[in-house]
């Protein structure tokens, strides 16, 4: 099968969508599919490498080097309509939303819904109902997703099917306890990831044998959290930086909890906890991270995002091996469910459902 994975914005970043399309390109490509990814824009090759790390050499067509915005997206993308039907697909999996009748089976998948607020809100809003109707499927990637997509949209619930993101499982390294550090990851430091509510735990816990480690850009908010640390605590955190993907994946599987306080507008499937989960490493996260992803009691702790619920909980699975090890178990166990080889097979599924049907309106 002829297969084109697109994405609306650059590649080289490493957030959840492109993690997702990554895994999801390789594993399409292991199962011996014929795979093209066409992207917004790619500024630097060495960099999507080294955010990434892909093992397997995807054909990418970037259609611009930097990013493009307005009515130079809109003639980007015209340009990418014939290239991809040059390719002449069998299958399209949009990662946003790119309104252009293509050839081939169309998959729509929705990652999230922002953005929702503001002046141009109701321009998105347009623009996502015209693609849905010009796809064959609309595959959210949480439940909750698909609850709020049929609100906001107003389209049936028979409509949507839910397809988690996926993790290449080949990436991760799942390690026993006797292997982990006394140590907590906390990935990202954009605003929404809330890395402050991680470091105000990690001073409520007051623990100097425990160490907190945060990936992201080192911010003005995340720096100053750190300088409002009790001196024998700010030299047990290390602000990593802008880091490799190989080093935060080995990062996943050496400490012994992750720590994700995030606020979503709307719980989606976070690709930094999925590699957790891929790790086998518990996590505590807000009650904004999607359930299906993370289960209380099962793979890690819901918590309110306070510094003192949080430190109760990161307190818990440092000390408490038995707990550790139930909780790693189930992570362990439930990510089985997010391979991207048996993803792909769910997409794949999907295009040969929809052979010889018309495109849903």
């Amino acid at each position: 099968m002829r297969i084109v994975l697109t994405r609306r914005e650059g590649l080289e970043s490493p957030d959840g969508v492109n993690i997702f399309i990554i895994a999801l390109g390789q594993a399409l490509t292991d199962l011996n599919h014929d795979v093209q990814l066409v992207v917004g824009s790619l500024e630097s090759s060495a960099e999507y490498r080294r955010h990434l790390g892909p093992r397997v050499n995807l054909p990418i067509v970037a259609l611009s080097p930097k990013p493009l915005k307005g009515l130079a997206s809109a003639a980007a993308w015209l340009r990418g309509k014939r290239i991809i039907d040059r390719f002449n697909p069998d299958l399209v999996l949009h990662s946003e939303t790119v309104p252009l009748p293509l050839r081939g089976i169309i998959i729509q998948i929705v990652h999230d819904l922002q953005p929702r607020s503001g002046r141009l809100a109701p321009v998105w809003r347009s623009i996502r109902r015209l693609s849905t109707k010009r796809c064959d499927y609309i595959v959210a990637t949480t439940t909750e997703l698909r609850d709020e997509l049929v609100r906001d949209l107003g389209i049936s619930p028979k409509r949507l099917t839910v397809i988690p993101k996926c993790v290449d499982l080949q990436m991760y390294n799942r390690t026993g306890l006797s292997f982990r550090e006394r140590a907590i990851l906390h990935s990202g430091t954009q605003p929404y990831k809330d890395p402050g509510a991680t470091i105000r735990a990690f001073g409520a816990l007051n623990d100097p044998s425990v160490r907190l480690y945060v990936a992201g850009n080192i911010t003005v908010p995340t720096q100053e959290a750190v300088d409002a640390l009790p001196s024998q605590l700010r030299g047990q955190v290390t602000l990593l930086g802008d880091v490799d993907g190989q080093v935060l994946r080995k990062l996943h599987g050496q400490v012994r909890v992750a720590s994700f306080p995030t606020r979503y507008a709307i719980p989606v499937a976070s690709a930094t906890v999925m590699e957790a989960v891929a790790s086998g490493t518990p996590i505590i996260g807000s009650h904004q991270v999607s359930r299906d992803i993370l289960v209380e009691g099962c793979n890690g702790r819901v918590v309110d995002t306070n510094p003192d619920a949080m430190a109760v909980a990161l307190r818990a699975l440092l000390k408490d091996d038995a707990l550790w090890s139930r909780l790693s178990t189930g992570a362990c166990r439930m990510i089985r469910r997010f391979d991207a080889v048996g993803i792909a097979r769910q997409y794949v599924e999907l295009a040969t459902q929809a052979e010889g049907k018309p495109p849903a309106v």
